[in-house]
């Protein structure tokens, strides 16, 4: 099944970079106890994010009609944020007052929603491909 299409990969680059510009804002709103930066960089980073989701996931949506709510998107997500957050922590990048185990939370936390979201996938999943032309569906 033709899963990983040009659109996940360019959300997958923009979501790469948005992620270290938040990475490197939120440490840096948090290394000078600044409330506005921190909230600042999570809003901008909220709404670009959805835009770039949006925007990507539309187009997807269009080229691979395939009912899958999101959920590779999500994925994508996850894996990318929870890996920049991480990798941030192995490289020194974080502020003094950053600590390790709330990006390991925050993964735990994320990573539940996930899970139910890929339950939701799989169900959904079985609709799906109603109606769609065998020869669309594998490469």
């Amino acid at each position: 099944m033709k899963s990983i299409t040009s659109y996940l990969l360019k959300f997958a680059l923009v979501a790469t970079v948005l992620a270290i510009i938040f990475r490197y804002c939120l440490s840096y709103g948090i290394g000078n106890q600044s409330i506005v930066i921190i909230v600042l960089a999570a809003v901008l980073y909220s709404v670009g994010m959805f835009i770039s989701g949006w925007h990507f996931g539309k187009k997807d949506g269009n080229y691979l009609p395939i009912y899958d709510v999101g959920f590779r998107f999500h994925a994508t997500t996850y894996l990318i944020h929870n890996s920049i957050s991480e990798l941030w922590f192995v490289f020194g990048f974080n502020s003094g007052y950053e600590k390790v185990w709330m990006i390991h939370l925050q993964a735990l936390i994320w990573g539940f929603f996930l899970l139910c979201h890929l339950l939701l996938f799989l169900w959904a999943r079985k609709k799906s491909i109603n109606g769609l032309d065998k020869t669309e569906l594998f490469e």
